[in-house]
């Protein structure tokens, strides 16, 4: 018997985002002596996927990524909100890789994601059968799904049609009976900086 043929993806790193509810440019900012997008750009720049694509609008985070070997792809028009950010990233790998079975989008917010939660979570989207992988902390369940998350390419023409400042969580809540949940026991990996409070 033939073996099942693992799924392939690629990611896109969300980072143009502008930082309204931080009170400054929160990717550029220092968290625990580090810039915060170097955390983001860092792990992916280690993960094994067939694309990496990194969405910006900092010219300091485009330099970095192509030094890197991210290709950057820059968004002009942030105000169209997150969803616009994760359109041009997914348009992009489209582009090269058509007949990608998934993308694992990440935001650039999350300085204490491990990139071996992530390799195992790409693990687990390459041998499981469903369209969308979401971590959760470990005793919560799905109303608490979180970033960064695999959606498969039966769902990427409904990302297309978002619109405004929603990502694909807006798109998983559609479909939640085709989620696979992986479990985090760190809950901290999950934690995202939106304020300065939270440094």
């Amino acid at each position: 018997m033939d073996e099942e043929k693992e799924r392939k993806t690629a990611l896109v790193l969300l980072a143009a985002g502008e930082s309204r509810r931080y009170g400054g440019i929160k990717l550029l900012d220092e968290i625990d002596g580090k810039k915060l997008y170097l955390y983001g750009l860092e792990l992916v720049r280690q993960l094994k996927v067939e694309k990496k694509v990194v969405v910006t609008r900092y010219e300091e985070i485009r330099k970095k990524a192509e030094k890197w070997g991210i290709e950057a792809v820059w968004n002009e028009e942030t105000q169209l909100g997150i969803s616009h950010s994760l359109q041009l990233g997914l348009r992009r790998v489209l582009e090269e890789l058509p007949e990608i079975d998934g993308v694992l989008f990440l935001v650039c917010d999350q300085p204490y994601l491990t990139t071996d939660t992530v390799e195992k979570m790409l693990t687990a989207f390459s041998k499981g059968e469903k369209e969308i992988l979401c971590p959760v902390s470990v005793g919560k369940g799905q109303e608490a799904l979180g970033n960064p998350c695999i959606i498969g390419n039966s769902y990427f023409e409904e990302l297309f049609s978002l619109e405004g400042d929603v990502g694909g969580k807006r798109v998983i809540r559609r479909h939640l009976e085709e989620v696979q949940s992986f479990y985090i026991r760190e809950e901290r990996e999950l934690e995202d900086i939106d304020t300065k409070k939270l440094r």
